[in-house]
């Protein structure tokens, strides 16, 4: 049986997280300090995990490295970045793949598209924005994902899009 794991700072991922675990009749789990313990190396059924990405910080990818290299290498397991940066873009440049290391290679990467509502964002996470911003103007917003933070600045962006999941089932049906 797959086992859906998430963390979630403003809604999208959980969200993303309970859909794909309603297919599959289980239970979406919250990312923890004791989650590495629910992945062991003594099942074979698949993991997703679900993780939002704001600049540098990516639960999933710190939950994974924390995993063991015999699990890493002995189980499949699939990680679903949500995010607001462009689909496309993000399979292109595939920044989780980076954050991995040498463990990309042993897990698959989904990229889903998320929500932003400026209003709802912490004040660290909404400063950080600004920041980004204003160096895309004063530098010049030269790709297409960049002039789409530039343009939609301040503005409630809702991309959550839950056919998305249809290849992570799709992956999950593949290793069960």
């Amino acid at each position: 049986m797959v086992s859906v794991l998430y963390a979630s700072y403003y809604g999208s991922t959980k969200q993303y997280a309970d859909a794909l675990a309603a297919r599959f009749g289980v239970s979406a789990q919250e990312i923890g300090d004791n989650s590495a313990s629910l992945i062991d190396g003594s099942s074979a059924d698949p993991v997703v995990i679900l993780s939002p990405i704001h600049g540098p910080a990516h639960p999933g990818v710190k939950l994974i490295k924390r995993l063991s290299e015999a699990v890493v290498k002995g189980r499949p397991i699939a990680l679903a970045t949500v995010g607001m940066t462009l689909e496309h873009v993000a399979y292109d440049q595939d920044p989780v793949g980076k954050l991995l290391g040498d463990r990309a290679n042993h897990i698959d990467r989904f990229y889903l598209p998320g929500r932003l509502n400026y209003s709802e964002l912490s004040r660290k996470h909404r400063g950080m924005m600004k920041s980004v911003v204003w160096g895309l103007k004063i530098t010049g917003a030269k790709g297409e994902n960049e002039k789409m933070m530039v343009d939609t600045f301040g503005q409630y962006v809702d991309r959550v899009d839950f056919k998305k999941l249809a290849p992570i089932a799709e992956w999950v049906g593949n290793n069960t």
